[in-house]
């Protein structure tokens, strides 16, 4: 089942030669990292403020998800050492990446983003940032990997690589693959993934990776992401529900956007069109969210308990739901006002 799945990922994604699996998105990330560095014979990682890629030790360095719901940037228990092999800049920023390269030269093995940053808001980059990254990553022989455990196979089955069109050197996944059941995977060339033991020196292994459950469970979903249409519906869906939301709250006294990037959208409390950094979200506005959330808890609308967590739209959610949902977000919304908070 691991080589069935295997070939049911490899088989329409063409960014990937070889994939190997393992049992969460953090064990990928981890694993990948290692890759990277046995393959440049580097040490040094760059990424992204607000990012989050699993809970490994490197890269809890000013990560996102819970980390930022609890003020934090970073864990205890994480060794100085550790956090001196990664170089963190702000999202969105050449200039801070082109400094990293040049003050750090020909010591980074990888650039590593979420494409489509969502742990921390939805942090939509440009796709001329994604460009410049490969480009400055190629120039600098240096590997740029792709976290795609949340955006892989829900913008589209290639992820976001296969929607902006971007060969990243490296790719992670997780969640979508074992259909809910704990998973995770990393992937890249023959060459690169030539350094994996047993073929090469980078030692990786799991006694439950690639356990069977997880397998067929991932084939199953993989099989339904392959219908014809389904991400199509997918936006559409998405996109109702957020026009809805739109339409019934129209008259809100409190300033609010819905970002979103097929079927992922967040709301956040501001009147910025963009919002692209962890920097540009304002702490003081999740005193909204605390708010509309327990609002929606009363009508049986269940977000993410963080204003910093996105949404998403699934294949099961029918129209009418979404209208139930739309409805209830549309009057929390209403309901909040500068007085209550």
């Amino acid at each position: 089942m691991e080589n069935e799945l295997a070939e049911l990922i490899l088989t329409f994604n063409q960014f990937l030669e070889k994939i190997r699996f393992v049992s969460s998105g953090t064990e990928a990330v981890m694993s990948a990292i290692r890759l990277a560095r046995a393959y440049t014979g580097r040490n040094k990682i760059l990424k992204f403020e607000g990012c989050y890629h699993g809970h490994s030790d490197s890269l809890l360095v000013k990560a996102g998800s819970g980390l930022v719901t609890f003020g934090n940037t970073s864990s205890a228990g994480v060794p100085e050492s550790f956090v001196n092999e990664t170089i963190v800049v702000d999202l969105n920023n050449r200039e801070a990446v082109e400094q990293a390269f040049e003050t750090f030269k020909n010591q980074i093995a990888c650039v590593i983003i979420e494409p489509v940053p969502a742990n921390n808001g939805l942090l939509l980059q440009d796709k001329e940032f994604l460009l410049f990254l490969r480009d400055i990553c190629t120039q600098n022989g240096t590997l740029l990997l792709f976290d795609e455990v949340i955006s892989g196979f829900r913008l589209c089955f290639c992820g976001a690589a296969g929607y902006y069109s971007i060969k990243p050197d490296i790719v992670t996944y997780g969640k979508i693959i074992g259909g809910g059941l704990p998973v995770g995977a990393y992937g890249a060339s023959k060459e690169i993934m030539s350094r994996v033991s047993p073929d090469g020196p980078m030692y990786q292994a799991g006694t439950l990776s690639g356990n069977p459950v997880a397998m067929a469970a991932g084939i199953a979903q993989l099989t339904a992401c392959l219908r014809p249409g389904f991400y199509d519906e997918l936006a559409e869906k998405t996109n109702y529900l957020i026009e809805r939301i739109k339409h019934l709250a129209s008259q809100s006294t409190i300033k609010f956007k819905i970002f979103s990037i097929g079927s992922i959208f967040w709301i956040a409390f501001t009147q910025d069109n963009t919002i692209k950094s962890a920097a540009a979200i304002d702490p003081d506005s999740m005193k909204y969210f605390r708010k509309l959330h327990a609002f929606l808890l009363g009508r049986g609308i269940y977000l993410g308990p963080s204003g910093y967590e996105v949404g998403f739209v699934s294949e099961a959610h029918t129209y009418e739901q979404l209208d139930l949902t739309a409805t209830a977000f549309a009057d929390g919304l209403m309901s909040l006002n500068n007085d209550d908070i």
